[in-house]
């Protein structure tokens, strides 16, 4: 499983503000899909282990939705951004006007739609990263899993503990003048690929 990593202020202040200049993008993004106008904000940042993850989506028998993309180039790793069941429904609601009662009624517009939505959150995000830090990162096609919280991060805790990694878990909010909902970032670069994020911003090595 990924290793513990304790970031000081400094770090995930860093990652807040990356977060942030991500989520503006991703909001300009959203509004020119869908016509509509949303607001983003990132109330927590903290490093946490993969173990812990499924707590913050209410529990690992949950149902969420995931959209997950493995990141290679200079700093390689993983990212993914998850949903409880409940702020999916209501993501669908705001940009369909309706939602499926439960996971087996997804239509493939419906999936679509949440892919797509995840694509770009993950996407400005990574592309955040890389405008602060001039490294180098891409990601692969994103993958959508709808199912319990706690098997969606086995699955990506399987590929994570390939290699020694840590886990950034960023809940962040998104709302518009007709409803809200929230979702994770969980942010998994390599330890040696955290520690070249961080240098190449002047930061000393993370502890």
């Amino acid at each position: 499983m990924a290793s513990e990593l304790e970031l000081g202020l400094m770090e995930l202040s860093v990652v807040k503000e990356m977060t942030n200049i991500g989520l503006g993008n991703a909001t300009t993004a959203l509004a020119t899909m869908t016509g509509r106008s949303f607001n983003m904000s990132v109330p927590e940042v903290e490093s946490v282990n993969l173990d812990r993850i499924p707590e913050l989506l209410g529990g690992s028998e949950s149902f969420c939705a995931g959209i997950y993309m493995t990141i290679e180039g200079d700093v390689s790793g993983h990212i993914g951004f998850l949903m409880p069941w409940t702020s999916v429904q209501s993501l669908w609601r705001m940009i369909l006007g309706a939602e499926p009662s439960e996971p087996s009624e997804i239509s493939e517009m419906d999936a679509s739609s949440i892919l797509e939505i995840g694509n770009i959150i993950n996407s400005s995000f990574l592309n955040a990263i890389s405008d602060m830090t001039n490294l180098t990162m891409h990601a692969t096609p994103p993958l959508l899993a709808v199912e319990m919280s706690g098997a969606i991060l086995d699955s990506i805790a399987v590929e994570a503990s390939m290699n020694d990694h840590v886990a950034l878990a960023i809940r962040t909010l998104i709302h518009d003048f007709e409803g809200s909902f929230e979702g994770f970032f969980v942010y998994i670069p390599s330890l040696g690929g955290l520690r070249t994020l961080f240098s190449s911003l002047g930061i000393a090595e993370a502890a």
